[in-house]
Order: C-alpha cells, then sequence, then structure tokens
C-alpha cells in the first residue's frame, strides 16, 4: 500500500520545546514528543513526576521509580536520528562556510556525493576530477535541508574514512567493505545496506498504516464520544423540559387551589362578618347614649345651683332608668367559633402522584459501541514454550515439553466481549487439552505456573471441573468439550453484566463458571498435550 511521504518538518518544528532551540540529539519519548538529551535530563530532575512538559503523558513506569536513575532514564530513550539529520542539515545551510580546496572563497554550492563544499571556480574543477565527474553538485541556495540529510552518508564507526555500505545482522551494525572483509568476516550474512534500507523502508510502511488505521479508528472512536455528548446534551434538555413543565402544571394547580381555597374561607365567614358588624354598631349607638347621658348627670352633680339639682334629678333618673346598660347581644347574633379548611382530596392525590414520578426520575445508560473490535493480543509475559507471532496474536508451543504453554491476554476483560482464539495446529496423537478461564492478577507482575492446574490466583476451566484460586473446585462439567477439539475449533471466555465467567466453545455459550470475578480480569489459554497453536480472534461484542 502506497503512503505519501511525511512533511518535512519547517525550521520550528526543529526546536526543543523546553531550550527553544534546536535539537542536540533529540530523545523519542513514549508519547511521541522530542526533548533535548540535556533538556530531557534537567526537566525530570526538576519535577516530582515523570511527566511529558507537551502532553503531560507519563514517561516512565511509575514501577521503575527508585529503579534507575535520571540520567538512565534519559540515556534509555532512542535517539531520533531522522531529526537529528535534519537539524545539523540545516545548520550546515545556515552557516557560511569556506571552500574545501581552495580555502579563500566562499562556498556556494555542496557535492552532494561527496559531502564537501566548494566555490563556483573550485566546482568545476572537482567536476573535471575523473572519479567525481558523476557526482551531484548543487547551489547551496536551491538545497534544503531534507536534500541534504537524506544525500548524506555514514562515516563507518571503525574506518572513520570509510562509508557504510553494508549492514551486518549478527551484530546489527552499518559497516563498511573493509570491515566485512575483517572484523565482520565470520559472520553468516552480510547484506547490502540499500537492501537493508529497503527491508526498512517496507517495515516502516507497514508502521505507518498501522498508525494511519489507528488514528482513523480513534477518530471515528471521538466522533461517536462527541455524537453520543450531543445526545446527552439533547436528552438533558429535554428531561429539564419536561421537568420544567410538570413543575409549571403543578404551580399553577397549587395556585389555583390557593385562591378557590382563599374564596371559600372568605365566602364561609362574610355572613357571620355581617351580623357582627351590625351587633356592633348597634352596641356602638347603645355605649353613646350612656356617653352623654354620662356627660348630663355630671354637669347636674357639678351645678352650684341648688333649685337646678333638686330640678334636674328626677329627670335624669327616669332618662337613666329608660336606657340599656346591660352588654346583652340581640338575640339571633353569632360569631365565628372555628374556621375548617376542607381540602380537594383528590387534587392533592393528583399532586402527590405527580411529584412521586418527578422523585423516580432516572438516567438510562447504555455501553459505547465503536464498531468491530481488532483482535486483542497475547502479553509478553508467557510459558516458557511459548514462542509469539503475528503482532502477539498467534501463540505457538514448541518442544516436546507438555507444560510451559501458558498465555495471558495483554488487555483487561470487558464485560459482554467474547475473547476467542481460533485452534491452528493440533498434533497428530491424542492427548492433552486446552485449559482457559481468566487471571485476577495483571500479566506484568505475574508469575506463571507451568501448567494452569497449579494456578493459585486464577478461575481455570478444564474438562471436569472449575478451579478457582487453586482451592476451591466447583462441580461442574461446563468444560467437557475442551478434551477432543478438532483444528479450526474455536474457544474463548466472557464476562457477563454481573463479572460471572462464562465459556464458549464455537460461539456456544457453555455455562457459568464462576460467579462475581473482580476487577480487572485477564483472559487466559493453556497449550496442554496435543494443543500446538491457536490464534486470537476479533472480540466480539455478546448482547
Amino acid at each position: 500500500m502506497a503512503t505519501a511521504a511525511p512533511p518535512v518538518p519547517e525550521p520550528d518544528d526543529m526546536d526543543c520545546s523546553v531550550c527553544h532551540e534546536q535539537y542536540v540529539q533529540p530523545k523519542l519519548l513514549p508519547c511521541g514528543h522530542l526533548l533535548c538529551h540535556h533538556c530531557l535530563l534537567s526537566w525530570l530532575q526538576s519535577q516530582d513526576q515523570a511527566l511529558c512538559p507537551l502532553c503531560r503523558c507519563a514517561i516512565m513506569d511509575p514501577k521503575e521509580g527508585g529503579q534507575k536513575t535520571w540520567q538512565d532514564v534519559a540515556d534509555g530513550f532512542p535517539t531520533d536520528l531522522a531529526m537529528g539529520d535534519l537539524v545539523g542539515a540545516h545548520r550546515l545551510l545556515k552557516q557560511s562556510h569556506s571552500c574545501c580546496m581552495c580555502e579563500e572563497a566562499s562556498a556556494t554550492c555542496l557535492c552532494l556525493t561527496c559531502g564537501d563544499l566548494f566555490c563556483e571556480s573550485c566546482r568545476k574543477m572537482h567536476l573535471k576530477q575523473k572519479l567525481a565527474r558523476n557526482h551531484t553538485v548543487e547551489d547551496l541556495t536551491s538545497l534544503t535541508a531534507d536534500k541534504v540529510a537524506g544525500s548524506q552518508h555514514a562515516a563507518c564507526a571503525v574506518h572513520a574514512d570509510k562509508t557504510t555500505e553494508l549492514f551486518c545482522p549478527t551484530h546489527g551494525e552499518s559497516i563498511c567493505q573493509l570491515c566485512a572483509t575483517s572484523r565482520h568476516r565470520s559472520c553468516p550474512e552480510v547484506k547490502d545496506m540499500q537492501d537493508k534500507v529497503k527491508d526498512a523502508r517496507a517495515v516502516l510502511a507497514e508502521l505507518a498504516v498501522t498508525l494511519t488505521e489507528g488514528e482513523a479508528r480513534l477518530d471515528k472512536a471521538i466522533q461517536q464520544l462527541d455524537t453520543h455528548m450531543a445526545e446527552t446534551e439533547k436528552q438533558t434538555k429535554k428531561a429539564v423540559a419536561e421537568i420544567e413543565a410538570v413543575c409549571a402544571r403543578l404551580e399553577k394547580s397549587v395556585q389555583d387551589c390557593r385562591h378557590r381555597l382563599n374564596e371559600l374561607a372568605h365566602s364561609a365567614c362574610s355572613d357571620v362578618k355581617e351580623a357582627v358588624t351590625e351587633t356592633k354598631t348597634c352596641m356602638l349607638q347603645r355605649r353613646g347614649k350612656l356617653t352623654s347621658h354620662k356627660h348630663v348627670v355630671q354637669r347636674v352633680q357639678e351645678a352650684k345651683n341648688c333649685d337646678t339639682v333638686s330640678t334636674m334629678t328626677p329627670v335624669m333618673q327616669t332618662r337613666v332608668g329608660n336606657l340599656d346598660c346591660s352588654a346583652t347581644l340581640p338575640s339571633g347574633a353569632k360569631v365565628v367559633s372555628k374556621v375548617t379548611v376542607v381540602i380537594d382530596a383528590e387534587a392533592v392525590t393528583r399532586i402527590e402522584k405527580e411529584l412521586s414520578v418527578l422523585g423516580q426520575t432516572k438516567v438510562m445508560s447504555a455501553d459505547l459501541d465503536f464498531g468491530p473490535v481488532t483482535a486483542f493480543c497475547f502479553h509478553d509475559n508467557h510459558g516458557k514454550n511459548i514462542v509469539l507471532s503475528n503482532n502477539k496474536q498467534t501463540a505457538e508451543r514448541r518442544g516436546t515439553d507438555l507444560d510451559g504453554g501458558i498465555v495471558v491476554a495483554s488487555q483487561p476483560m470487558m464485560t459482554n466481549m467474547l475473547y476467542e482464539v481460533i485452534l491452528d495446529k493440533r498434533d497428530a496423537y491424542d492427548g492433552g487439552y486446552m485449559w482457559t478461564g481468566a487471571t485476577t492478577t495483571p500479566p506484568d507482575p505475574l508469575t506463571l505456573p507451568s501448567c494452569a492446574n497449579k494456578w493459585s490466583y486464577a478461575v481455570v476451566i478444564n474438562n471436569n471441573s472449575v478451579d478457582v484460586n487453586g482451592r476451591q473446585r466447583l462441580d461442574t462439567n461446563i468444560g467437557r468439550k475442551l478434551r477432543d477439539l478438532p483444528e479450526k475449533s474455536r474457544v474463548g471466555v466472557m464476562l457477563d453484566n454481573k463479572r460471572s465467567l462464562h465459556l464458549y466453545i464455537n460461539g456456544d455459550d457453555q455455562g457459568e463458571a464462576a460467579p462475581s470475578l473482580p476487577d480487572p480480569c485477564f483472559a487466559f489459554f493453556d497449550l496442554y498435550g496435543s494443543y500446538r497453536q491457536v490464534t486470537a480472534l476479533p472480540g466480539r461484542r455478546i448482547p
């Protein structure tokens, strides 16, 4: 598959993000970013955590903390030689140089074949030489950093005056012709550098395809997450609108009920209030007569004329005797002893019901599904007789020893996802069977037993029973079909929503092997006896 050439970094892309100068021995971090070696070291020494200064991703496994010095950590990262070549070529083009022949005039061109700088006069002399007639010489003003970097030939580490034209796979070294006839004469194979580069470019092309496809999958997954987020916002707004509508309706019902009850209360009391007002008016009039006559009596009492006092006294006696001085209420007068509010039970019941519905509002979630899942791969920590291939998706047990055939999935199990392998090879003779199950310990620090039946921290399914942590044996024979599986059979395990482990053979659920497994769990397979090779299949979601 053809791939486009990667873009050539601009000058700013050649600058370290810490010192803001062009890279010096650029180190490639696990996250893909670059830092100068000395900048990386000083950064690590100044931080509490080993994090990339650009993306804050961890650049060192926390388990290695205290086991390595910062110098060892910085030295351990690979150097990006391609970036180093580009930086060197860019510096070469930016600097002024003297001609390598006359050493007087400034260089105006570069021989891409031998790497020497010439002035215009010496350029002609150089091309007239018999050995240099086919050399490519170009003006410095027309050259780019990537072209210069691509034309440079590495010098041999042993013979500095020679260029590396060959590659020794045995020692993993680029060598010159002289090294091939001396130091590497006994090596079984020495390859032409161009053949090695061709093979390397093919591998890099595959890596680029893998990364491009991974980017596409992640872009699709991120897009789906954005879609889920937008849908969640939409559902939230819808739910809030429904709640507001119900509450508004309830508020209106309460206000209507309040208005109606107030009217009933006022209406019930209005007749009594009118009668009381009438009675009060009558009694105020009686009191006014008493007060008026009281003032007259007081004036007569204080009079100085004896004839006036003696004459008016009988008159006042008659008047006072005819007045009603009692506080007796008129017959039929009423007062309010108690106001009883009669609540509309039906309205209250309806409101309470609607409120209870609001109190039961739930958020229904669904598992995210990003479509087909690529096949899982096996962890580097495996049985001593296992050899992994096919991007760690194929496991083969080699040798005559029947033990040492355990392989563990590199990633923890997800619920409702089937982790399945297909049986590629089986020996002609009968004997032994496949074990499978799940271990509750991550594979990194795991000490694998020679055989699964000796495992003390796993659920092991065999053809007779299910063993839990090497102590509890469950009386079940769901694995009875594991013994005589032909080639191309499929064996898998799956965790359901309750984290119960199920065994699958050829796509059929054989039943529950063990309940309530902790998180995380890792699927494993033990190739024993006649079972020689298996390949991981793409994950399949079980509804």
